[in-house]
């Protein structure tokens, strides 16, 4: 989420614009068509606008940049006879806002057995478990789960380098598989007829992979003996069991909507069961100030995912008319390995893995050969490219909440994105094999 955030009645009034963006969304989802997308997509241009002073100057290029190009290849391809391109921008990327807006109100509900009394666990035995907690809390509520824990480990609000591998580590391998993350919303929106679960069955066996090594590696770790650990107790599965159940449930209904629909269905429904019981006036208080003071910290999304929306509709109107060549397609597992490794070298030189994928989505044929597997790919390079890079997220996130430079990601993880590339190739290549994607 950005950096910055606005007050008073601004925030007020962005957070409910958020609230009505989602409910005009799943209206849109859950209709089959019946009510229009554009209503949604156009509260979501004003709230990202709205929230543009949020946003912090390189996210300022970053977009402008996205939108400059996308702006420019509209121009050229509406010169060279293309239609219908403008309607596709104002829908822009709002199923996928929506869903994250969504999602962020997991937060409610997430209990991380954050007890100040509480003795934190220390040594190998410690690290295995801040491993799988921030792994498991981040699948569910994504970098909030990076700050509770690195938050409630730190000596004088600072990580260790070996607490810092630990988190960063634990939290990128979940973007392999979560339908959560913002990385699998992506996946959904730019790749037409993906599978979310064939690419979370295939992706969880790389997350298996990446976290094993850690685990094994990191245990090695001179620093190991010292390490003060995360507890992870069992009340904290709650919300990522229900909310699986709540997916997979919706999803083998024969109810026709789309998927990411179908997550802010499910997301609502595990927030409005573990909070029934619950004093009414705690539940309110909670709500509002997600409303009024987490929504609004969005903006950074808002403009990623509606620059990014610019530049996709731009290439593939360009494409439309025949002025780009190249065709993003391919039909086996193993042809995804070069896929993989630009994508990751995308990530490290600074290309956000969101603008990576709006391009190629504007490449990809009018129907792809295997969409399963261009999103497993998209998904294992978002995975292991991300803890490495210190233009990503990930590594800005944790220096502006911790301190630690951007750049010491790239030493310490080089090893980790390494090993990531040739374990994500190998499972392509096993898939491949076994005929699984």
């Amino acid at each position: 989420m950005s950096p910055a955030t606005i007050g008073g009645a601004r925030a007020r009034a962005a957070g409910a614009a958020t609230c009505l963006m989602i409910a005009l969304s799943l209206a849109a989802g859950l209709s089959g068509g019946a009510f229009p997308a554009w209503p949604a997509g156009l509260v979501a241009w004003l709230i990202g606008i709205a929230l543009l002073p949020t946003i912090s100057s390189f996210q300022r290029v970053q977009t402008g940049l996205m939108a400059g190009v996308g702006v420019a290849a509209l121009a050229v391809a509406i010169a060279g006879g293309a239609g219908g391109v403008l309607g596709p921008l104002v829908v822009g990327n709002q199923a996928l806002l929506a869903m994250l807006a969504t999602v962020s109100f997991l937060r409610m509900v997430t209990r991380t057995g954050d007890d100040p009394d509480e003795r934190l666990p220390r040594g190998r035995r410690a690290l295995w478990q801040t491993l799988l907690a921030t792994h498991l809390f981040g699948a569910v509520i994504n970098i909030s789960a990076a700050f509770i824990v690195g938050q409630r480990i730190a000596r004088d609000g600072s990580l260790t380098p070996l607490q810092a591998k630990v988190v960063s580590r634990a939290f990128t391998a979940a973007a392999c598989w979560s339908p959560l993350f913002a990385a699998m919303a992506v996946v959904l929106h730019y790749v037409p007829g993906v599978d979310m679960f064939h690419v979370t069955r295939v992706n969880l066996v790389l997350a298996v992979l990446l976290l094993g090594w850690s685990a094994q590696s990191l245990a090695r770790d001179a620093a190991v003996d010292d390490f003060v650990g995360f507890p992870l107790h069992r009340e904290a599965l709650t919300v990522p069991l229900l909310l699986a159940a709540l997916v997979v449930g919706l999803y083998l209904l024969p109810t026709g909507w789309p998927i990411l629909s179908t997550i802010i269905v499910a997301a609502l429904g595990c927030v409005a069961l573990l909070r029934m019981g619950r004093p009414p006036g705690e539940t309110r208080r909670l709500l509002l100030h997600h409303v009024e003071r987490e929504l609004p910290r969005m903006g950074g999304e808002f403009a990623l995912f509606l620059g990014a929306s610019v530049l996709a509709g731009g290439i593939a109107a360009l494409a439309s008319v025949g002025h780009l060549d190249l065709v993003i397609d391919p039909h086996q597992p193993r042809e995804g390995i070069p896929l993989l490794f630009t994508l990751v070298a995308l990530t490290l030189v600074g290309i956000h893995p969101v603008i990576s994928v709006a391009t190629l989505s504007g490449l990809f044929p009018t129907t792809l050969a295997a969409p399963d597997l261009v999103g497993i790919v998209v998904l294992m390079a978002w995975s292991v490219a991300l803890g490495t890079s210190p233009f990503s997220g990930t590594a800005l996130a944790l220096q502006g909440r911790f301190g630690i430079p951007a750049t010491r990601f790239l030493r310490w993880n080089l090893a980790y994105l390494a090993i990531g590339l040739v374990l994500a190739s190998a499972v392509l290549l096993a898939a491949d094999y076994f005929a699984w994607a």
